[in-house]
């Protein structure tokens, strides 16, 4: 059986439709995985913590947020359930993190909602610094939550991601001695 001329650049139309598809799908697969990978591993973009104006909630003190031991520094959330899941954790690791040398700070901005009655009951208060809206941004521009910074005795960024990534996981493990 012989194709006519008209059938042959009929398929070859085809074949070419159907590469062109294929090559698309595949750059826009590469695409969306590189934009997943972006959400997944968010970025501070910044390499030392800067000395910052806060107040201390519990105090009402202002005070500058030098860091001059190491550091967890947690990114909360008040309208986030997933933030609020996690307080009692944090509860339990700020504890034994100030045995083990590690100054642990939650940081919040001034325009949050509600701070008092997402923290109620909770011993958490006392380590909560909180910002104005635009040195908060400087820090976490994209309001990464729940979140945490590792910074070292001389300000510098060790380490950032979400609460629970395998970092956090092995700083808590860490911290409070536990076994994998």
């Amino acid at each position: 059986m012989q194709l006519t001329e008209e059938w042959q650049y009929i398929i070859i139309l085809l074949a070419f439709f159907i590469f062109v598809s294929i090559s698309l799908n595949i750059v826009m697969l590469k695409k969306f995985v590189k934009a997943k990978e972006q959400l997944d591993a968010p970025s501070f973009n910044i390499e030392t913590f800067p000395s910052l104006q806060a107040m201390e909630l519990h105090t009402k003190n202002h005070i500058y947020t030098d860091i001059n031991i190491p550091s967890a520094l947690i990114f909360l959330a008040t309208n986030c359930p997933k933030c609020k899941s996690k307080i009692t954790m944090l509860e339990k690791l700020a504890v034994h993190a100030q045995l083990n040398g590690v100054s642990l700070h939650i940081l919040l901005h001034e325009q949050m909602e509600n701070i008092g009655s997402f923290f109620a009951q909770s011993t958490l208060t006392r380590l909560i610094w909180q910002l104005n809206y635009s040195d908060y941004k400087s820090v976490n521009p994209h309001e990464i939550s729940p979140a945490y910074l590792f910074i070292n005795e001389n300000s510098e960024v060790e380490g950032q991601g979400m609460i629970d990534d395998e970092n956090w996981r092995y700083f808590k493990q860490q911290i409070l001695g536990e076994k994998n």
